[in-house]
């Protein structure tokens, strides 16, 4: 029996494959032979099962994208080839100042916790993108979209011609807001950056690091979802979203929120 395909071409060109954990999405953007491949993920077999679907597709990675410096989203296996994986510069920096907590540690601890061995010096090797941010490579326009929303340095990906927005993690359908609580003005920098998503003209596909794709109707859905999170958070309401109920780590996530934003004043802007 065949293997089945666990790429699924969501718009012309676009392709989106969920891992089995936290699923975490991977993205691939097509052009002729060549492909953008951003946040490959997540487990070994699942990366191998990638480039698998690539080589059956005629499709090279031209080039790549790791949305932010978090541990899942800095995976690469030798496969995959030596293109350059862009991120932003403040992502870099925050890698180079970081990496043992938030590649390092969490990488053995996922290998304990899978029986997992991923390659650890390919991970987090990146490449600050070109300033403005439009990403080098012969396919459609892509350019990072930077913020400081969830962690520093965060890049989304934005590809005007397609309407599509890799958003990194942020605007999940499973996922509340996850702040970087070790910035200063963590609510205000995530706010900054649904605003930043927000702004983008002509999205029709948003793809969340985990969670489900959605249209455009999802997308101002989950900004708005966000939005009214960090707005309950900060005012210390009472919040209300189902996505606290939906994930079981969802609701110690909130609980983390709650305790960061009681050991410091509080920043949302009206």
């Amino acid at each position: 029996m065949p293997r089945r395909p666990r790429l699924v071409e969501l718009a012309p060109h676009v392709l989106v494959r969920t891992s089995d954990v936290y699923m975490t999405t991977t993205t691939v953007v097509a052009a002729g032979s060549r492909c953008l491949l951003i946040d490959p993920a997540l487990l070994p077999g699942e990366l191998a099962a990638l480039e698998e679907e690539l080589a059956d597709l005629g499709l090279a990675v031209e080039a790549a994208v790791s949305t932010h410096p978090h541990w899942d989203h800095v995976l690469w296996s030798a496969g995959l080839g030596d293109a350059p994986r862009f991120t932003s510069a403040r992502a870099i920096e925050t890698l180079e100042q970081r990496r043992g907590p938030m590649v390092d540690d969490q990488l053995v601890e996922a290998s304990r916790r899978w029986y997992a061995s991923w390659d650890m010096p390919l991970a987090g090797r990146l490449t600050a993108a070109p300033a403005g941010g439009l990403l080098p490579w012969s396919g459609p326009a892509a350019r990072l979209v930077v913020h400081d929303g969830h962690a520093p340095g965060h890049a989304a990906v934005h590809l005007p011609e397609l309407g599509v927005l890799a958003a990194g993690d942020m605007l999940s359908d499973v996922e509340i807001p996850g702040l970087d609580w070790d910035e200063p003005d963590a609510l205000g920098a995530y706010q900054d950056g649904l605003q930043a998503l927000g702004e983008l003209a002509g999205v029709r596909l948003v793809i969340p690091g985990h969670g489900r794709p959605g249209d455009s109707a999802a997308w101002r859905d989950r900004l708005q979802a966000d939005r009214h999170y960090l707005e309950a958070l900060a005012a210390g309401d009472p919040v209300v979203d189902p996505r606290l109920d939906g994930w079981p780590p969802m609701r110690q996530q909130h609980h983390a929120n709650l305790e960061a934003i009681q050991r410091r004043p509080r920043s949302v802007r009206d």
